[in-house]
């Protein structure tokens, strides 16, 4: 019998998505205009957990139209202000407030619904393409180490241990937060007998 896709519905995760491009639209407008801005709750759960309630029911068309409304004027903003500082979550500047918001968020969701249904090939063709195309726009460093580690979990999970090792090798010398996460990582669970592995994050 068929079953229904595991994971948030195609719907539900552009209304997520949109609220996301939404705050930091708002912020960046602020900024634009010689205003401060109030930067959203620490407690990113929390504040995911009280608003999706909200996007329940939201037709796809709307979610998505909106979505890339808000990306349209993200992008805007983002040609007018330039590179800037700002404190929005891990991001310090203005290029990478709009790189996580909006490039990467929405590949870390696509490639975690693809996962749960399993279609790995198809999750690891998100992280491809990111490891190709960041370099190219002159992303900072951590980005490119970011699509690698994620690229890896899922090439661990497929079995091609070398080419997770060879990922891991380029991305966790550039992110302490990503060396401290992958000991615990259970997409890296094949690899923890592994000796180059164990060397890759040892402190």
């Amino acid at each position: 019998m068929e079953k229904a896709p595991k994971g948030w519905p195609a719907a539900l995760l552009l209304f997520h998505l949109g609220m996301w491009r939404e705050r930091l639209r708002n912020a960046l407008t602020d900024m634009s205009e010689g205003r401060s801005f109030t930067h959203p709750s620490e407690n990113v759960d929390e504040l995911n957990d009280a608003e999706l309630p909200e996007g329940i029911g939201t037709p796809l068309a709307d979610a998505a139209a909106r979505s890339d409304l808000l990306l349209g004027e993200l992008i805007d903003l983002y040609l007018k202000l330039g590179e800037q500082p700002i404190k929005w979550y891990a991001a310090t500047t203005t290029t990478e407030a709009v790189l996580r918001n909006s490039y990467t968020h929405a590949r870390l969701h696509l490639a975690e619904y693809w996962k749960e249904n399993g279609s790995l090939e198809r999750a690891a063709r998100l992280w491809e393409d990111a490891e190709n195309e960041l370099p190219a726009a002159g992303a900072p460093p951590r980005f490119l180490a970011n699509a690698q580690y994620n690229l890896a979990c899922i090439r661990a999970r497929q079995g091609k241990s070398d080419e997770a090792l060879q990922l891991l090798a380029s991305a966790l010398p550039v992110s302490d937060v990503l060396k401290a996460a992958a000991p615990q990582d259970p997409d890296l669970e094949s690899l923890y007998d592994d000796p180059s592995f164990r060397e890759l994050v040892k402190s």
